[in-house]
This record gives structure tokens, C-alpha cells and sequence, in this order.
């Protein structure tokens, strides 16, 4: 062979193998960068970040305004609201879910007659007189249990001191224009009057403690100490 030839022939050799090389290396490059998965950034991007659970509201407050308009709508001025010597304290005392409001208030002049009419659009009644649930007398087919009345209806005097108790209505409770099942309470005003859970009434009772369906209105009414309850139809007097 003759010495051009031959050396043509090595320099081929050579570029083939450097070309080899070269294509090999670049492959190793590609397998060690993965490429992307198709569609997974996109993914990721539509997926919104899940929302953090919005807290039910407490509500605010009672104010005396709105004080004022609740019983005014509920007992259509027979009974006044003194805010120097009235107490007010809410809570869900009737366990629906909705809040609730007590309120001490004194009749009107010139209302004797319509606050004791049987034709009112309240209950009139008096907590010591209402007798607390039977359990043994408990239907649990139809869930309910019937109460013996009172033997008589109260009557309110000019020198009453009352609790009008508004049961709320929905999500504005009290305040909603449409909360007008009311309770007019005869003896039902005392002293360091509060809203307490029934929870809490329960564990301080201990097993004394009627069946609690909701919250109840503590205080001190004369020389006992004890709560108002709902019943489930009235409200009662634990001591």
C-alpha cells in the first residue's frame, strides 16, 4: 500500500472515532437530565391551594338600641326596657342553634291589662311553678314528653320586675325581625344574672341537674342560688 494511501486512511480512522465519542457523550447527557413529564406543570398550577375554614362569627354584643327595638317588637310596648336597672344576657337557652336574649324589664303604665290577657302573643308564665321533666314519663316513640301545666296563670302586679326571654330566629337569632316566640318570666329577675352552658350547669349540678337542652340563665333569685332552664315547652327553676 502506498504510504499516501495509509495515511489517508488514519486520518478517516481517526474522525470516525472522535465522531463516536462525541455522539456518545451527548446521549449520557440527555439520560442523565430526565426530561420534564408532559402537562405536570400545568398540573401543579391549576390546583389552587386548598382555603383555610372561615370561623363561624361571634356575635357582637347586644347594644341598647337594638335591646330596645327586640322588645319593642316582641311585646309591642307593654313592657319597658330600663337600661339603669334592667339586666340583659344572651345565649342559645332553648338549644336551636340560634342565639337568644333575657331581658329585665318592668310593665308599662297602663298595660296591666294587656300583659296578663290571655290573647297575648307571649307566655306568660312563672319558672317556680313549672315542673321539671319527668323521665319516667318520657315517650320515646313519639320523642316528647307531656308536662302537667300550671295549676294557675300568673298575673303581673304594676310592681313586677319581669324577664323577657326572645327566642332567636336563623342566623341573626334575636335580632331578626321575625323572632317572636316570647316568654314573659313572673319571679324570674335576680341578681347576677349570667348565660351559662349547659355543659358547665350540668357538671357543677352534678346528677342532680334536670335534662339541659340548651343554655342556661344563671343567678340568684332571693336566697337560692340556681339557673333558669328550658324544658322543651317552659322555662324552669333549678336550685
Amino acid at each position: 500500500m502506498r504510504p499516501l494511501t495509509l495515511g489517508l486512511l488514519l486520518i478517516s480512522l481517526a474522525i470516525f472515532s472522535s465522531a463516536c465519542a462525541s455522539s456518545g457523550d451527548a446521549n449520557r447527557e440527555a439520560v442523565a437530565q430526565p426530561s420534564a413529564t408532559p402537562g405536570l406543570q400545568e398540573s401543579a398550577a391549576a390546583t389552587p391551594a386548598p382555603e383555610n375554614a372561615t370561623p363561624t362569627p361571634t356575635p357582637a354584643p347586644p347594644q341598647e338600641s337594638e335591646i330596645r327595638d327586640a322588645v319593642a317588637r316582641a311585646y309591642r310596648d307593654a313592657v319597658v326596657f330600663d337600661p339603669k336597672n334592667s339586666q340583659a344576657v344572651v345565649g342559645d337557652f332553648n338549644g336551636d342553634g340560634s342565639e337568644d336574649i333575657a331581658v329585665a324589664v318592668r310593665p308599662a303604665a297602663g298595660k296591666l291589662e294587656e300583659i296578663n290577657s290571655e290573647m297575648a302573643n307571649w307566655i306568660l308564665e312563672d319558672p317556680r311553678q313549672v315542673a321539671a321533666p319527668d323521665p319516667r314519663k318520657f315517650d320515646p316513640h313519639q320523642g316528647v314528653q307531656t308536662l302537667d301545666p300550671p295549676k294557675e296563670r300568673p298575673r303581673v302586679a304594676a310592681a313586677d320586675h319581669l324577664l323577657a326571654v326572645i327566642h332567636g330566629y336563623k342566623e341573626q337569632g334575636w335580632r331578626n325581625p321575625e323572632a317572636r316566640q316570647t316568654y314573659l318570666l313572673k319571679n324570674g329577675v335576680g341578681v347576677e344574672m349570667k348565660s351559662e352552658g349547659r355543659l358547665a350547669a350540668r357538671a357543677e349540678a352534678q346528677a342532680k341537674t334536670p335534662r339541659l337542652l340548651g343554655d342556661v340563665i344563671r343567678e340568684r333569685l332571693g336566697d337560692e342560688q340556681g339557673f333558669l332552664y328550658w324544658t322543651g315547652a317552659r322555662y324552669g327553676w333549678f336550685h
